[in-house]
Formats: C-alpha cells, sequence, structure tokens
C-alpha cells in the first residue's frame, strides 16, 4: 500500500468557538514536518459539572453555512485540498466521500451553478486545489483536478491502492462511507450510476502532499439519517460523514438524532466511553438534551430488541389477550411459554416485508371490562400482579415486550395504571388505553362506546413519563385504542412532548377490508405530530383475515400490530 505520509509532530494550537450551550476547545494537530499538508482540530469538550468524569458533548451547528461546512470546520484548521462533488448527482458524492477518506481531507457538496459558498470555505481551508468528482463549477482561487472515473488512474494519482465497493442504493450510503476503514481505504461507487471523468488512458494529474489523519483522545461522530435519500440535505450529510471520517473520528449512522434509537448505536456509546462525542446537526438538539441521551445510552437498559427508544428501531407483533382465557384474544389460547413461541413465530412472518427488526409481543389485558358493578362499582375486573408476573418475567427472558391493557370501566386510566406500577418499572413492559371501555357515571359496558378525554390520557402520559425518568428505564410505550373518532375526545391536544414516553393509535376495528381501510384513512388524519400508527388483525371477525404482507401494505405500515 502507498501512501504520502511525512513524520509526524503535534503542535498544540488552542482555538475557542461557541457550539450550542459549551465552548469546545480545539487543539490543531500537525501531521507533517515544516508546510504541514494537514491541520486537524482534535474536538476538546468541557468537563460534565454534573459528571466530573465525563465530557459534554459537542454539537455541530448546520444552521448557517450547512452541515459539510460545519463539520469541516470542526475537524479541519486547513487542509491540501478538498474534495468536491455537484449535490444534485448521487453517483459522484458516493465516490467523492470515499475519496476523501482515502487522502483525509473534507469533502463538499457544490452547487453546479454556484460555488460561492464552497470557495469560501476553501480558502479558510487554505486549500490550493479542489479534486472535483462530477461537474463541479470554477472555484475561483482554487485549481480544479479533474478525478479519474477508472479506480487505476485513482490509485495512480493518490499513489494509493484501494479496495472496491459497490453501494446497492443511496439508502445504504452514509453507512458503507462510514464503514471505511482508513488504513485501508475502499473505492465505493454507486450501483448502475456510472462517473464520469477522464478515462484510463489520460494522464493523471498530481495532488498536494496529504498526510493521515488520527485523533487522539478519539472521537465517536454522530450522523443522523436525512429526510430524503437525495438532494442537498442528502449530499450534505454524506460529505459530512465522509469528512469527520477522513479526520479519523468513528462514525455511527442513526435512523433518528439520537444516540439511544439501536442497539448499534448504544454499543457504540459504550465501546467509547472515553471518546469526545460529536453530534453532526442540530437535530440532535442542544447540548444538555444530547448530554442526558448519551449517559442514558450508558446507563439505561435496553429494550427487546436493542437500543432505548421504542421507535423507529423495531416494530412489534402482539398476541392480544387474558391469560387463561380463550376467548378474549390469542394470548389466553396457550400457557406462556407456548405463548412466547407462538409470538416469536408470528414476529418472524413479519421480517420479509420490515426494513426494521420485527420483535414479538404480548398486549396482556390485566384490567377486564365486566357486565357487573363489582364490589367498588366500576365495573372492571382487576387481575392480582401476581397473577400476571410470570408472564412478565418470561417474556422478559425471552426479548419480548408487553403492554399491560387497561379497561377501566367507571374509573380512569391514571388510578388504575398506579396498581401495576411494579410491573411499569420493568424496562419491557408499556400500558394501553383502551376507551371503548372507559364509562362515565351511569353507563354500562355494551350499551354504548366508551369515550375518554385527551387531558385524561395526558394525565397518564405524565406519571408515566415522571416513572420512566425516576427509575432510568428506557423510553415507554403508551397505546391508545380507538375505531371511532369520538373515543378520544380534543385528540389534538394529545401531549406528544415528553420523550420518556411515544404515543401510538391502534386501529382497533374489525370486519370486511373495506371497512378496515375505512377506519385506517379516518384515524390517521389529523393525528398530532409524534404520534405513531398502529394496526389489530380479528382472526374470527375479518373477512378475511390480512395477511403480514397485506398488513404491511396498510400505509404507512403499522409499527404495532397485534392479533385477537
Amino acid at each position: 500500500m502507498l501512501v504520502r505520509r511525512g513524520p509526524s509532530r503535534t503542535v498544540a494550537i488552542v482555538a475557542a468557538s461557541a457550539i450550542g450551550l459549551v465552548a469546545a476547545v480545539g487543539c490543531t494537530v500537525d501531521l507533517d514536518e515544516d508546510d504541514a499538508p494537514a491541520g486537524l482540530v482534535q474536538p476538546e469538550a468541557l468537563p460534565d459539572e454534573a459528571d466530573p468524569g465525563r465530557s459534554l458533548p459537542i454539537v455541530v451547528d448546520d444552521s448557517e453555512a450547512g452541515l459539510a461546512r460545519g463539520t469541516a470546520q470542526q475537524f479541519f484548521a486547513r487542509a491540501p485540498f478538498v474534495v468536491a462533488a455537484p449535490f444534485d448527482d448521487p453517483a459522484a458524492l458516493v465516490r467523492a466521500a470515499s475519496l476523501a477518506v482515502a487522502t483525509s481531507v473534507p469533502m463538499l457538496p457544490v452547487d453546479p451553478a454556484d460555488g460561492a459558498a464552497v470557495l469560501e470555505e476553501v480558502e479558510r481551508l487554505g486549500a490550493s486545489h479542489v479534486l472535483a468528482v462530477g461537474a463541479v463549477p470554477d472555484l475561483g482561487t482554487a485549481s480544479i483536478i479533474e478525478a479519474p472515473a477508472d479506480k487505476a488512474a485513482i490509485e495512480e494519482m493518490i499513489e494509493r491502492d484501494l479496495g472496491e465497493k459497490e453501494v446497492a442504493a443511496t439508502a445504504g450510503a452514509l453507512d458503507a462511507i462510514a464503514a471505511i476503514d482508513s488504513d485501508d481505504a475502499t473505492l465505493l461507487s454507486l450501483a448502475d450510476q456510472p462517473l464520469a471523468g477522464p478515462g484510463p488512458t489520460t494522464e493523471p494529474q498530481a495532488l498536494p502532499e496529504f498526510g493521515r489523519s488520527q485523533l487522539d483522545p478519539p472521537v465517536l461522530a454522530l450522523v443522523s439519517a436525512p429526510a430524503s435519500e437525495e438532494g442537498r440535505e442528502w449530499a450534505e450529510h454524506i460529505a459530512a460523514t465522509a469528512t469527520a471520517r477522513a479526520a479519523g473520528a468513528t462514525v455511527v449512522p442513526l435512523a433518528v438524532p439520537d444516540p439511544r434509537a439501536s442497539a448499534s448505536s448504544v454499543a457504540a456509546i459504550r465501546d467509547h466511553e472515553d471518546a469526545t462525542v460529536v453530534a453532526l446537526g442540530s437535530g440532535f438538539g442542544t447540548v444538555a438534551e444530547l448530554n442526558e441521551r448519551v449517559r442514558a445510552a450508558v446507563s439505561v437498559p435496553e429494550l427487546p430488541g436493542g437500543g432505548q427508544l421504542v421507535f423507529p428501531g423495531r416494530r412489534m407483533i402482539a398476541l392480544y389477550g387474558h391469560p387463561g382465557v380463550p376467548a378474549m384474544g390469542l394470548l389466553g389460547e396457550q400457557p406462556v411459554d407456548e405463548a412466547i413461541a407462538r409470538a416469536v413465530e408470528l414476529a418472524e412472518q413479519y421480517e420479509p416485508f420490515s426494513s426494521e427488526p420485527v420483535i414479538p409481543a404480548f398486549e396482556l389485558i390485566v384490567t377486564v371490562a365486566s357486565v357487573s358493578a363489582g364490589a367498588d362499582g366500576n365495573y372492571s375486573n382487576i387481575a392480582e400482579v401476581a397473577q400476571v408476573r410470570p408472564w412478565i418475567d418470561a417474556a422478559a427472558e425471552a426479548g419480548v415486550y408487553v403492554v399491560l391493557d387497561l379497561q377501566p370501566g367507571r374509573t380512569d386510566f391514571l388510578t388504575q395504571a398506579r396498581m401495576f406500577e411494579d410491573l411499569l418499572r420493568e424496562p419491557h413492559v408499556g400500558l394501553a388505553l383502551d376507551p371503548e371501555w372507559r364509562l362515565k357515571p351511569g353507563e354500562v359496558h355494551l350499551q354504548q362506546i366508551g369515550q375518554v378525554d385527551a387531558a385524561e390520557v395526558n394525565e397518564v402520559t405524565d406519571w408515566l413519563a415522571d416513572l420512566t425518568a425516576e427509575h432510568d428505564l428506557p423510553q415507554k410505550l403508551l397505546i391508545l385504542h380507538q375505531f371511532q373518532q369520538r373515543m378520544i375526545l380534543d385528540r389534538e391536544s394529545l401531549d406528544t412532548s415528553r420523550d420518556e414516553v411515544v404515543l401510538l393509535i391502534h386501529a382497533d376495528g374489525h370486519g370486511v377490508p373495506g371497512e378496515k381501510m375505512s377506519t385506517w384513512n379516518a384515524l390517521k388524519t389529523g393525528l398530532p405530530d409524534g404520534v405513531w400508527l398502529g394496526w389489530k388483525n380479528f382472526i374470527d371477525e375479518d373477512f378475511p383475515t390480512f395477511t403480514p404482507e397485506r398488513t404491511m401494505q396498510i400505509g404507512p405500515a403499522p409499527w404495532f400490530v397485534s392479533y385477537q
């Protein structure tokens, strides 16, 4: 392997800049002597006053200059050249990203009609050249060097052997770039999208000398997936990922801007406890918010399937019912061990149709609507915690999520939820509220459909969120069953602001496909931001029961599916 590099030395230069709520102090690291071509900035975050053994994370602001330039400014004080590609050319962007990592320089996306913003960053870096992949416009004082399309010509240009990998689709580009090993660099190409550039017979132009990047102490960079897999935002994320990787940071792509999102992100945080955490983009929130989430990633138990956020890191397929009562749903048709096996088998049927992991679940009715008033006059039979506990414990061992379902009769949901506080302290246990069985004074079951006001739901949300925070638990799932609009009054006022709880509306209607889809389309309309969607399949009351494939086609694909 051929690498341009020189004897190493380190020169410390202190620079400070305000990033979010923390002033990040950066040390410039020269990788070569005298006319050092590379100038890395070593992120050094301030200590966490609440936990002196840890440092605060750094959030790279993307509001003004954009994410790519913000990331370059975080990691590089200067560079001998930059790699650039048009923001609207996915194949060029993917190739440029791998070249930036291979040469340890920043990458910038360019507007093909206007390179002024890029020129400003090139001048800040003191770069004399731009290695262009695709149609990059004239950049004034910077000399354009056109990157060859041919792998052998690229290797000759950078004097380095390269591996080769084809990225099947733009959706996998962030992961592919983050996975490049700078010591064994890989040239990426996008499947079925040829690149333009000088042919293999053209003599490659010479690049300025470049070094190899090494951050010490190590840096863990977090980047979230953009909203779209094309356009300027996608290009900014590709370039930011490449630049962080070019600087020697370990990069972890996330489905959402939260380090708790997945098993891999939680593992990365735990495996790099001594690393400085740098979040690429303001979507990660303030430094204080990110700091709390990083702390949680280290200390809070994970959910079945990994990670500490309920969605979008998994889908759940559940057996619904009450133990020992087959008439109430599939869950009660067999003892707990057989129910676990059945839930696992059902979840496996959904795996071919979901890009997210699919985990088995129970929706276990713990308060059952009754036709008689009972001793308390509430028309609700309450299960003993000791009766339910074996199911909770067996589910935990098997990696099954459990939702405790409440049918409260004439009492309120919060009163009943408090009865199961001990079970809700378990990390794999959530809660479901069924307004169909929430009666007003004087009402009885089966004579009308019950309903609940959003204010009562919000009381449960607050209580459950406080319980979760107090006991350092992963995010809780709170399900609201609904098949008529009137079942949840003032639905637009449902509170989704509590980070500890995720709210899901569960379409609970049965019948022929047309009826079920009409209910679904009505319920998904006008939802508050932050509400997820679930679906129920009835074995005996749907005609026919939707298959897993058909269920996942209803649009959008439901995140929680139960079987009754």
